[in-house]
């Protein structure tokens, strides 16, 4: 078994950062776009801001996910995929 930081993480995992990463790029665009009341000074900095740290954390989710994968399938281990067609036999 894998240390919990080097495996590859599970689809409750990605799928719950990447709800994340869709309400903070929505969060931003809303904010650019002036549905909540802040001031026109800092909109566009926060907006942009957010919109930033969203596509950075789904580049590092989605570069991640691909190491940790590639890294299982040098090791020699199954793939998630592969266990459960196992477990089936």
């Amino acid at each position: 078994m894998r240390p919990y930081d080097r495996r590859v993480p599970t689809k409750f995992e990605m799928a719950f950062s990447l709800i994340v990463v869709a309400i903070v790029a929505v969060l931003g665009v809303l904010i650019l776009t002036g549905a909540f009341g802040i001031n026109p000074a800092y909109k566009a900095t926060l907006g942009l801001i957010l919109i930033g740290y969203s596509l950075v954390r789904f580049w590092m989710l989605k570069s991640r996910y691909e190491s940790r994968r590639k890294e299982d399938q040098r090791s020699g281990e199954p793939s998630k995929e592969q266990q459960k067609t196992f477990r089936k036999l």
